[in-house]
């Protein structure tokens, strides 16, 4: 597989994320655009406790981070986008929390035990914390955040693996699952929010570093301190406020005049701005980026058909052309960065081969090829750029692609809530850290398979895996899976993207998670 290129370019400044895991929340989707994260290793507030406690809060002030991505719902149980998910991780916290390495911590449970192999979870409900409305965490919050996600959206699709929940009095929660299931325990970052609260869309509460201020829609998202934070010392700053541009080449004009400390970038413009000033952070978005067909769209129903399209598009002129070289090409769902399922082997499943590709349009009965049209989100000019790249070359096996812009909102409503679409560019990741979250997407009856994807084998395949206890057994198993899926062409699988960032160096502390769009921003200092 080829590696991220064009590194040394940055190399004195650089921070790669080392991630062995993806993304956030519970088992399903997420759907990404990649250009508005910075991640830095260093300690998570997951675990950064001690950290805190030996350099108790140096400076305050305000972090002003440019987004070209609104939020698509303030309420944690009814978000979708990945940049939503990201920025309420601040605002939000589960049971427990990912540290930068990938790991699960105690964050509102001091301790959880993993009993009976995987069948049995139990956790003690820590002691103290409170809500962003000075109310304390109490085991009816518990109660009723579990039920939102036991009853709620198909973000929480992991657990329909729930037979029941048991929270007791003093703070003692036990779940027991239907099958034992090793990889559970990363859906028990669901947000724990105050029994009864119905106001979450428009003023939410929770426990996370920062409080929900103020939300101008197109304009800013306001975050402040929460002084009463169980994590003490934490956070540095008294204020981050997310500034909404209308793309990611608005953001960027708003960091070099000012208005903003820090904004994704795209690499044509580490070249352009004053190095002295900002810092270039680099990781790769854990999320892949790729061409989403709808597979019940006829042609695209066919599997010669998508498997063509496979061998027409070349993903490494696409990482030259729209992206400087930088990226690293996929072949699956599963980010390189899941290192243990990952199957490497699958990159290179279709070589580029026009007449390859043109021979299989004419055995499904297309010869002269057909017409395609490409949504994409017109705020994520790496899509857009990656979707120009593609009309070309699917123009040399004679399918006539055109691409259409919509913004955000009505992609989420048409693309992916609705189905209304024939192809699509965009970057999907898993909402968990585990191999079930990249593949539960494509099960057939999964409330998130926008793509219309439909096999009894990978159903199949997928349900043993998960149901696996011997870790061999369940590499093994997801390995089929994903061979299934490139089998049968469900996508076109394009790349895992290296993003860059752009920071101020007048703040450090920077921490990023191995999860598409988290910026952890309890760490962060103002340093001049």
């Amino acid at each position: 597989m080829k590696a991220i290129r064009k590194s040394a370019r940055f190399s004195a400044i650089r921070i790669l994320w080392a991630v062995s895991l993806s993304l956030l929340l519970a088992t399903s989707l997420m759907l990404f655009g990649c250009g508005n994260q910075a991640n830095s290793d260093g300690n998570s507030s997951a675990d950064a406790t001690d950290a805190a406690d030996e350099s108790p809060k140096e400076s305050r002030g305000e972090l002003r981070w440019g987004s070209s991505a609104e939020i698509d719902s303030l309420d944690p149980y009814l978000a979708v986008g990945g940049d939503t998910k990201g920025i309420l991780f601040n605002i939000f916290e589960g049971l427990v929390k990912s540290d930068s390495n990938g790991d699960m911590k105690p964050a509102l449970a001091e301790s959880f035990d993993i009993q009976e192999e995987g069948k049995v979870y139990v956790l003690q409900l820590r002691k103290g914390v409170k809500f962003h409305n000075g109310a304390e965490v109490t085991p009816a919050d518990v109660r009723y955040s579990f039920d939102q996600a036991l009853n709620g959206s198909a973000v929480y699709a992991s657990f329909e693996q729930v037979e029941k929940v048991d929270v007791s009095d003093d703070g003692v929660v036990t779940i027991t699952l239907v099958e034992p299931n090793t990889e559970f325990l990363t859906a028990l970052t669901n947000p724990i929010i105050p029994a009864d609260y119905t106001d979450q869309a428009t003023q939410p509460v929770g426990t996370g570093p920062f409080k929900f201020e103020s939300y101008t829609p197109q304009q800013e998202l306001v975050l402040v301190a929460h002084d009463d934070y169980w994590q003490e010392g934490l956070p540095y700053l008294d204020k981050v406020t997310i500034v909404y541009g209308a793309d990611t080449n608005a953001t960027v004009l708003s960091l070099q005049s000012g208005n903003i400390d820090g904004t994704g970038i795209a690499a044509s413009d580490a070249a352009t701005l004053d190095l002295s000033a900002y810092n270039i952070v680099e990781r790769n978005s854990n999320a892949v980026q790729q061409l989403a067909l709808n597979n019940s769209y006829e042609p695209l129903s066919k599997v010669q058909v998508r498997q063509a399209l496979n061998y027409a598009i070349d993903v490494d002129e696409i990482i030259d052309k729209a992206f400087q070289g930088y990226g690293t090409p996929v072949g699956t769902p599963i980010i390189p960065g899941l290192s243990k399922y990952y199957d490497s082997s699958l990159t290179k499943a279709y070589p580029t081969d026009v007449e390859k590709a043109k021979q299989l349009l004419a055995e499904a009965g297309y010869p002269d090829g057909f017409d395609l049209e490409i949504t994409v989100p017109s705020n994520y000019v790496v899509h857009v750029d990656t979707a120009q790249v593609i009309v070309n070359q699917l123009a040399a096996v004679g399918i006539n692609a055109t691409i259409k812009q919509v913004d955000w909102p009505t992609w989420l409503e048409d693309v992916y809530a609705g189905r209304n679409y024939q192809a699509t560019v965009i970057s999907v990741g898993g909402a968990s850290l585990s191999p079930a979250a990249e593949l539960a997407r494509y099960r057939s009856t999964a409330e998130d398979n926008f793509y219309n994807f439909n096999s009894a084998a990978f159903d199949a395949k997928y349900a043993e895996a998960v149901a696996a206890i011997d870790d061999t057994s369940k590499i093994a198993l997801y390995k089929q899976a994903q061979q299934i899926i490139s089998d049968e062409a469900a996508n076109v699988y394009l790349q895992d993207i290296a993003g860059l960032s752009a920071v101020s160096k007048d703040f450090d502390g920077l921490v990023g998670y191995p999860l598409y769009g988290v910026i952890d921003f309890s760490l962060v200092k103002k340093v001049s």
